[in-house]
């Protein structure tokens, strides 16, 4: 008897971020979390539209004030 395999579009699918686009109400969300300057910051896109949007603690906030926070001025 052959052994069984897991399909392999179905791996790792229970840890998929839950939620529908608020832009096409179609696609799927990928979102990756981090924190920088001791701040939580969350970007997310749909995968099916790719609309893309930032969260910093929690708020949304346009990319520009992301990169602010993530340079590092060298003098």
């Amino acid at each position: 008897m052959a052994a069984r395999r897991a399909r392999a579009d179905h791996t790792g699918m229970e840890r998929a971020t839950p939620g529908t686009c608020p832009v096409c109400q179609r696609g799927d969300l990928i979102s990756i979390s981090m924190t920088v300057s001791g701040n939580d910051l969350s970007f997310t896109t749909c995968h099916l539209c790719e609309a893309k949007w930032w969260h910093r603690d929690g708020e949304p906030v346009p990319l520009q004030s992301v990169i602010g926070t993530v340079l590092v001025r060298k003098d």
